[in-house]
């Protein structure tokens, strides 16, 4: 019996390694960047596989060099961070055989630009860092197929037919309902702000997510979630647009009385926006995103949705380097590229510290009820094992079986279904909570 794809890609890395990787440098650069006789060499990787490879001897110096374009500023404490920091992590593990270079601030209509920039750099492999780059990317892979491409964010089935195109994702769907859990646990006004920068189905999902969250952790210590409401703002229609999203942020807490608010825009702002209030007297929180923010709101943080890129980041250069790269798509979520996925039990939770590409911020436990704490540690191990999912039809809190319905009275989970990841890609819906609002 094949091992599952999550489970393989989690042996590859283990066996791998750095060092394994660092040995590997030799046939990578000659097979990689040209010159030199070959010879075949196999090489057996402990407690996993045996492997064929092609060592090309070469007196060629130089390393792979792999490329990057942001959508963002690198310093936008949120998004593009968090994938320059996956760079920064693959310069650090790999520097020796792998040379990285970036563009930032790419607007996403001159994308082809950048990648072709980057090709004519000498880049093998190039990573495209946002779900709008997706046109460039397919553009630009037909035109050069001995270049590897890896689109973030887009669905595998935008590339079909195009062979040297792979998709990845850190996917937050789960992290998101339990930042509106813990929210849900630590509101007094049963009312949630949501600052979306464009609601494509990424962000609908992350929304969703949040919305469910935030219903069943207000319940878990209020008894009741009938009048609970996630309130969104406008589009913000840019990834990076601080003072937008300030505004934005502003109009939900003083024209809607939000306590919570969660986002998705690549500054820090909201954030700040909550701690400001906070030093005001007034009780409202919110969330890092994709980066650790804490530092920008050590009252308001209750936790975040964070990202570590690197990881995904070195397993695909590491098949690359392994002479094994193929087409994929990484769907990372709780559980992935961690050393045990396994849940553990709740006095032995690992939420709220950097574990596997998808994992939780640290908690703000001086807030957070010991009740609402324990139970999202309970939902947060056992969703590494998909014991628990976020849009089932199950109460986490009763253990009954529930229906979900959209804000237009059309049930999208019935009792005892869950929602597979065709479903969750192709969010069109928003859940019978959340309300759009004009400003």
């Amino acid at each position: 019996m094949s091992s599952p794809p999550d489970q393989s890609r989690r042996e590859f890395l283990y066996a791998l390694g750095a060092a394994v990787v660092a040995g590997a440098a030799g046939f990578a650069a000659g097979k990689l960047l040209g010159g030199g006789k070959t010879k075949t060499v196999t090489k057996t990787i402990p407690k996993t596989f045996t492997t064929t490879q092609t060592v090309t001897s070469s007196s060629t110096t130089g390393r792979l060099k792999a490329g990057w374009i942001y959508v963002g500023p690198i310093g936008d404490v949120g998004w593009t961070h968090a994938h320059n920091e996956g760079r920064l992590e693959v310069e650090k593990t790999l520097g020796s055989i792998v040379e990285t270079r970036y563009i930032e601030n790419v607007p996403e209509t001159q994308a082809e630009g950048a990648l072709e920039q980057l090709i004519d750099w000498g880049a093998k492999i190039v990573f495209a860092t946002s779900f709008g780059f997706m046109p460039a990317v397919k553009n630009v892979a037909k035109k050069h197929p001995d270049v590897w491409f890896w689109h973030c964010s887009g669905p595998y089935e935008e590339f079909l037919g195009i062979p040297n195109v792979g998709t990845y994702f850190a996917e937050l769907y789960q992290a998101y309902y339990l930042s509106g859990f813990l929210g849900g646990a630590v509101s007094q006004t049963g009312r949630f702000g949501y600052v979306p920068a464009f609601l494509i189905p990424e962000v609908r999902r992350h929304l969703n997510a949040y919305a469910l969250g935030a219903r069943d952790g207000y319940r878990l210590m209020h008894g009741k979630d009938k009048d609970v409401k996630v309130y969104v703002a406008p589009e913000l229609k840019a990834w990076y647009a601080p003072d937008k999203a300030r505004i934005a942020a502003k109009s939900l807490v003083d024209n809607y009385n939000v306590d919570v608010l969660a986002f998705t825009e690549d500054s820090y702002t909201v954030l700040k926006v909550a701690e400001e209030y906070q030093e005001k007297g007034k009780k409202v929180w919110s969330f890092s995103h994709y980066s650790d923010m804490s530092r920008f709101g050590p009252k308001a943080d209750l936790t975040g949705q964070l990202v570590d890129w690197g990881v995904i980041y070195e397993y695909i250069l590491a098949k690359l380097f392994a002479g094994i790269a193929e087409k994929e798509d990484i769907w990372a979520r709780f559980g992935d590229f961690v050393p045990i996925r396994w849940r553990r039990p709740v006095s032995q939770s690992t939420m709220g510290t950097k574990e596997g590409a998808a994992y939780m911020g640290r908690v703000n436990t001086s807030v957070i009820p010991p009740q609402a704490l324990s139970k999202a540690k309970e939902l947060y191990e056992k969703m590494k094992e998909l014991l628990f999912e976020p849009f089932s039809g199950y109460d986490p809190i009763t253990g009954e079986p529930r229906e979900l319905y959209d804000n237009k009275g059309n049930k999208i989970v019935g009792k005892g279904e869950r929602l597979g990841r065709n479903e969750l890609w192709s969010t069109n819906w928003l859940l019978d909570n959340v309300e759009q609002v004009s400003s």
